[in-house]
């Protein structure tokens, strides 16, 4: 698709499954057509999937599969802020893909806790010393946590984030000490460590891109938050002052790792109920 220019994109519905909304277009390009069906975006070749409802169906089926698996819970942007760190996770995952007895449980919970030590290595800056103080040791977790969070999230309006934050770090790193010397650990004692490190991480994540943003834009007409691009989506208001940020342009490298990718999956449906013919 990306060598075949779109001549004609076009929403054909909008159908709810769950709590999510898909969004559904019949993509028009100069040599194939296209469904792109939101969410997450995917596309689906017509020659494939010749009826839209196979294609949501098929669709629904797979971001059900890969919601399943332990996978970063943030974009590859955002996780770029702690990338070591992140790296360390998903090889705790990886190990606990094949793990069996305490012993590979106890493993998962090493891995979870280097990944935690070297996350506190990312962040570790004397900038958040405060005056006169000292710095913590380089493998204190909550130490260099408390001056992170003290640093991101000062002010009245993050009371209530700071106070939720230095508890979780503390349980955190808790429950991974625990796993790693834990002789009678099972499988779910594992799990349950990939997902509260996973948490812990997505949390400094965020906190920080929160610091980043500041105040997010209001409407200047009615208020609202959803402003895109300076313009409001829900009054239609543009900001005067607007000033678009330069994009950056892809490499060459980047282009062509990004062509090689294939994004849709092929299909030998030959037969299909829909919702509408189960009974």
């Amino acid at each position: 698709m990306a060598d075949d220019p779109v001549m004609h994109l076009e929403k054909v519905a909008v159908e709810r499954v769950g709590s999510v909304l898909h969004d559904i277009w019949d993509v028009h390009c100069s040599g194939s057509r296209w469904w792109a069906i939101s969410n997450s975006l995917n596309y689906y070749a017509q020659d494939d999937f010749t009826s839209r409802d196979v294609a949501l169906t098929f669709h629904v089926g797979l971001m059900v599969r890969i919601a399943s698996r332990e996978e970063r819970p943030i974009t590859d942007e955002a996780a770029g802020l702690l990338p070591r760190a992140w790296r360390l996770w998903e090889q705790a995952v990886e190990s606990l893909d094949g793990a069996r007895e305490a012993e590979d449980f106890q493993a998962v919970g090493v891995r979870l806790r280097e990944a935690m030590v070297t996350y506190a290595g990312e962040v570790a800056d004397d900038s958040l010393i405060p005056e006169g103080g000292d710095a913590p040791k380089a493998a204190d977790v909550v130490g260099w946590t408390n001056l992170l969070i003290s640093d991101q999230a000062e002010g009245p309006s993050s009371k209530q984030l700071r106070s939720y934050s230095t508890k979780l770090t503390r349980e955190t790193w808790d429950y991974v000490n625990w796993l790693t010397h834990a002789k009678n650990a099972i499988a779910n004692d594992a799990h349950i460590g990939v997902a509260v490190v996973s948490h812990f991480l997505s949390l400094i994540t965020a906190m920080c891109l929160r610091a980043a943003t500041g105040a997010r834009s209001r409407c200047a007409s009615c208020g609202s938050y959803r402003m895109v691009a300076g313009a409001c989506i829900r009054c239609g208001w543009g900001d005067p002052d607007y000033v678009t940020p330069a994009s950056r342009e892809l490499t060459e490298e980047e282009l062509a790792a990004r062509l090689a990718e294939p994004c849709v999956p092929s299909s030998d449906i030959s037969t299909f109920m829909s919702p509408d013919d189960y009974r």
